[in-house]
């Protein structure tokens, strides 16, 4: 880890095989709640709004290093480092960030240098919290989970330097050439693209547990190639509740290069036996799938809408309902 930081600080980036830089930050804002690390931290916190507020202040986070690097830098090292903390975009004052500002390869991956930033009037401890790499905007070249408690306590409006290892084994796409990539944190996106440009909405992102977003990973990986001009809906996933209500999750494939807007869906579910078993019309609001992209969502049979008692979801469909 070090030797790396040191060859970027020394000027000798040439050594590292070093990949193109970030000059992008992933912001949160710090909860009022409990500063110290804790995995309730990660489920409530929100990602800022994108509009500036003309009254919000903006703090500049001087340099805070950890015991070990204070160790391990020079004093023209710690200089440098310092000098790079205060080049760093000013940060609305109560918000956390981190700041990627060089990525190596590594033996197990890839190593990237970040600043993380507290512009908050306290003390900040962060627990477990999963980090991205994105490329071309929103892609997701890999995601993994940190744990961020061991960066120790930042102090108020201060940015610490540290170092994170993503393992090949993380890696969701390859072949792809990493000339625009972000850091981030996964709480603060509002969109997430995976592979085959399968997007995930915000709320998606935000609800999703791990295990979903590894289904979901996995699914991507697994669709195949849109053709141009193809539109069409794909079954993933329905469940029946202890209730009646069933919950059937459809990806919307977009091979099309004009975005598609809905307003409402009529939709038909058939089960294993071939029976229609539910239909409805679902109202959409602001619903949009890009150009050759798909997104999942979710559509919600009430009891009332079912048509058939003991239903089989061993295999099912869905189609656009005839009226």
């Amino acid at each position: 880890m070090f030797s790396f930081l040191k060859n970027i600080l020394s000027g000798n980036e040439k050594d590292t095989s070093t990949l193109p830089k970030s000059k992008e930050q992933s912001v949160l804002p710090v909860t009022n709640t409990d500063k110290q690390a804790s995995d309730k931290k990660n489920d409530k916190a929100k990602k800022t709004t994108k509009q500036k507020s003309t009254e919000v202040a903006t703090r500049v986070t001087a340099l805070s290093l950890h015991p070990l690097w204070e160790s391990k830098l020079d004093n023209m090292q710690k200089y440098s480092m310092s000098f790079m903390a205060n080049q760093l975009e000013p940060l609305e004052e109560g918000n956390i960030a981190i700041s990627g500002f060089n990525m190596v390869p590594h033996e197990d991956g890839v190593e990237i240098a970040a600043f993380v930033r507290n512009a908050s009037n306290e003390p900040v401890a962060l627990g477990k919290m999963t980090l991205l790499i994105l490329f071309d905007g929103d892609k997701l070249f890999t995601r993994q989970e940190f744990d961020l408690s061991e960066l120790g306590e930042i102090p108020a409006f201060h940015a610490r330097p540290w170092s994170f290892v993503f393992t090949r084994e993380h890696f969701i796409t390859t072949n792809v050439l990493l000339q625009n990539w972000k850091l981030a944190f996964e709480l603060a996106q509002n969109k997430m693209v995976l592979p085959k440009n399968l997007e995930l909405e915000e709320s998606w992102v935000k609800s999703l547990t791990d295990d979903q977003k590894k289904y979901f990973i996995e699914l991507a990986k697994s669709l195949p190639e849109l053709k141009e001009g193809e539109v069409n809906v794909q079954s993933v996933q329905a469940k029946q509740n202890d209730e009646g209500v069933i919950r059937a999750i459809l990806l919307i494939r977009n091979g099309s290069t004009q975005n598609l807007s809905f307003e409402q869906l009529p939709l038909a579910l058939y089960d294993a036996t071939g029976d229609k078993v539910a239909e409805g019309v679902f109202q959409l609001k602001d619903f949009v799938v890009n150009a050759q992209t798909s997104k999942p969502w979710m559509f919600i049979f009430p009891k009332e809408s079912i048509l058939k008692e003991n239903v089989d979801l061993s295999q099912w469909k869905v189609q656009l309902a005839q009226n």
